[in-house]
């Protein structure tokens, strides 16, 4: 039977031969070219017999599977025609279309150029997964059943550990890169980890398993009752998407941990925490049941946490302020963290809480620079000092340019152990993700906001004409605007030519499918007569008008929620977004990222990371970059370092500073510690109510000052 993993292999040789075509010169992985000839078709004998010398079995197969699955597009000459022995890739076809993107057939495109590069890279997939604890098994597991036995020093435990890893990855395993990591850090005797590894490469399950482990032995091996784990992410989205595994992880884990008579908590501490009974209805932050999978977690009677579906009751999820405080593992963002450092309030987490941590964990470490690294970096170091006993730190990130030097200075420990996802456990791994990308050099004369609406249209309509065709992954796109303004714009804009009908001109039968301004080609021959009718007649704007959502901090939860909730479903869309879904957000079908303007590597690489991720995709995404007539961003094509490192999606030239040395934020350290010690001996700090706020008398004030000062 043919695998996801040949079939993907199999996409991926079929597009570096076309990348060839397209560009008409040999190519070199990581360089750029030109989109020469736009024009192009594959032909399917071809491709059998460029598959058959690649050493693929059963050529023919592969190909009429990527046709189904729509990867593989044909382009007929005419558009009555249902066959055709013309193909193209989807990724490339959707590159040169929108390298061509104007408003009038026969018009200049509003790109002056456009070049585009390939990079291959090694990823885990399925097949890598299979590495599971035993005593018998190869090196990898036998070395991981070894650590779990030496960390916990008890055949028992160690047995129950590895029976709720095994009962969570179920039919899977651990990569080469995860049972590594986690065997080292089961074993070391160091403080500060670092995982340094990209997207996809499961450093999320690394973390998860090290700190179960940690938690099961501050509770049954050390008897420590009050010793907690702290979870801190950069954006609530992010927050909201792990809190489903860690869910998962823990429903397993409490039913094997049963004989040791515990149960495991968490909590979610942010603003959008209860603080009443009354509050708890409806869904609960759109998180899925890790049952039922696609049915939502909803408040129940009593404010617990139940399945909508199952009615599966999660008892160990604690949903009020008042009781996050007891929670054994408590998820957080850094303006929360802070706040709660403040507090000396008993009905919330608070600063005698944040005394007894025993492991913090920070996802996307690479957020954390600057005089943002500087103000979490102190706080680390308060939390260090109000506690008594060692904490451990771990730091996780897909980009870090030297590693080593940031995570010290934002640890403040210079023995951390970083966990690289090195050449040796690259060369290991069987999967293979394509990331092609481009950038697109916006002519002056033209509005790139009006680009990214019609982009927009070409997406939409794809979306929809997959869907009509009945494939089951219908392509979704992210288009990434920073400026919140902007992309509203994009939104009316794309509406309104929505609403004129768009894109009926691209539907013409007088257009050949090779000509770049042509769409119809995405659709079944039987259905393109009556599209085309429904367009000109506007009967086609309510099926696009929901395809086009926008993701941004001004979105309700709710809203944000029903998003997130189409994404996973798998249903066709384009989401307009800020920086909202850059970080650590994992959606299956998003197999195009599109980014206005020229960021950092750092936030590039986090964005185009985005796509590709599973074999919904066929591993592969396609990076669109777009350079605006902004002298900034049109000088930046002409450094030479700067477009080498975005050909290989790399920030090794870009450093990443932690500014704990700035005078204002070792003030702000010192003022943030001396508060914290007076809310850690019970005395009111006004942070909440439950700490006496706010201030209502001048004499209140002057004693607040007075032990204030008297810690400084």
């Amino acid at each position: 039977m043919m695998s996801s993993e040949e079939l993907a292999k199999a996409y991926h040789t079929i597009v570096e031969k076309e990348a060839s075509i397209v560009a008409s010169s040999e190519i070199k992985e990581g360089e750029w070219y030109p989109i020469a000839n736009p024009r192009y078709s594959l032909n399917k004998n071809d491709l059998k017999e460029l598959l058959r010398a690649k050493g693929f079995n059963d050529p023919e197969k592969m190909i009429e599977a990527l046709i189904k699955q729509g990867f593989l597009i044909r382009v007929p000459n005419r558009s009555e025609d249902s066959d055709s022995t013309k193909l193209r890739s989807l990724h490339m076809d959707v590159l040169v279309r929108s390298s061509q993107i104007t408003t009038k057939y026969g018009r200049p495109p509003y790109a002056l150029s456009c070049k585009f590069a390939l990079l291959k890279s090694q990823i885990p997939s399925k097949k890598d997964r299979r590495i599971i604890p035993s005593e018998t098994g190869d090196k990898y597991s036998s070395n991981l059943n070894n650590a779990i036995f030496s960390f916990f020093d008890n055949v028992d435990l160690a047995k129950t550990y590895i029976s709720i890893i095994k009962d969570y990855l179920k039919d899977s395993g651990l990569d080469i890169y995860q049972s590594t990591v986690l065997r080292n850090m089961l074993q070391s005797e160091k403080s500060t980890h670092a995982l340094i590894a990209p997207t996809g490469a499961g450093k999320t399950e690394i973390y998860l398993f090290y700190l179960l482990a940690k938690l099961i032995k501050f509770r049954i091996v050390e008897r420590e009752k009050n010793k907690r784990v702290l979870l801190v992410y950069p954006r609530k989205t992010l927050t909201v998407d792990q809190a489903y595994r860690l869910i998962k992880l823990l429903r397993i884990a409490n039913k094997y941990l049963k004989p040791y008579d515990i149960t495991l908590t968490f909590a979610i501490r942010d603003g959008d925490t209860l603080k009443k009974l009354e509050d708890a209805r409806g869904p609960f932050r759109g998180i899925n049941c890790p049952n039922c999978e696609n049915k939502t977690l909803i408040f129940s009677e009593n404010g617990r946490i139940a399945c909508e579906n199952c009615k599966e009751k999660y008892e160990f999820v604690k949903t009020l302020r008042s009781e996050t405080e007891k929670a054994d593992i408590i998820a957080t963002n850094p303006w929360a963290l802070e706040t709660r450092l403040l507090d000396s309030t008993t009905e919330d987490v608070n600063v005698r809480t944040l005394s007894n941590i025993g492991l913090i964990v920070f996802d996307e470490a690479h957020e954390y620079r600057g005089l943002g690294g500087g103000i979490i970096s102190s706080l680390i170091n308060i939390i260090k000092e109000m506690n008594s006993d060692n904490l451990d730190l771990v730091f996780s990130s897909a980009t870090i340019p030297e590693p080593k030097t940031f995570i010290s200075k934002l640890s403040r420990d210079n023995n951390c152990e970083i966990y690289d996802f090195d050449e040796s456990i690259r060369r290991n791994l069987v999967g293979e993700k394509l990331t092609i990308l481009s950038y697109l050099v916006m002519n002056p004369q033209y509005s790139w906001n009006t680009y990214c609406q019609l982009w927009s249209v070409l997406m939409a309509f794809l979306a929809y004409a997959y869907e009509r065709c009945g494939i089951k992954q219908p392509p979704q796109s992210i288009l990434f605007i920073n400026n919140l303004k902007e992309l509203k714009r994009v939104h009316s804009g794309y509406i309104e030519n929505i609403r004129l009908g768009e894109p009926k001109d691209h539907l013409s039968n007088q257009l050949s499918s090779l000509e770049p301004y042509c769409y119809w080609h995405y659709l079944s021959a039987e259905s393109r007569e009556e599209v085309r009718e429904r367009t000109l007649n506007g009967d086609l704007y309510e099926e696009l008008e929901k395809r086009v959502c926008e993701m941004h901090s001004q979105l309700s939860k709710e809203e944000r929620r029903e998003l997130i909730r189409r994404l996973r479903e798998g249903k066709g869309l384009v989401v307009l977004s800020t920086s909202s879904l850059e970080l650590g957000v994992d959606y299956d079908g998003v197999s195009f990222v599109f980014n206005v303007g020229l960021d950092n590597p750092i936030s590039l690489i986090q964005r185009v990371g985005r796509g590709g991720r599973r074999d919904k995709t066929m591993n592969t995404v396609l990076g669109i970059f777009l350079i605006r007539a902004i002298p900034t961003e049109m000088l930046r094509i002409y450094d030479e370092n700067f477009i080498k490192a975005l050909s290989k999606m790399s920030g090794e030239s870009y450093s990443l500073f932690v500014t704990s040395d700035n005078p204002q934020i070792r003030k702000r350290a010192m003022l943030i510690e001396s508060i914290a010690r007076v809310a850690k001996k019970g005395l009111p700090t006004y942070a909440s109510k439950g700490s006496k706020g706010p201030i209502k008398s001048e004499r209140d004030l002057l004693a607040f000052i007075e032990n204030i000062l008297e810690e400084i």
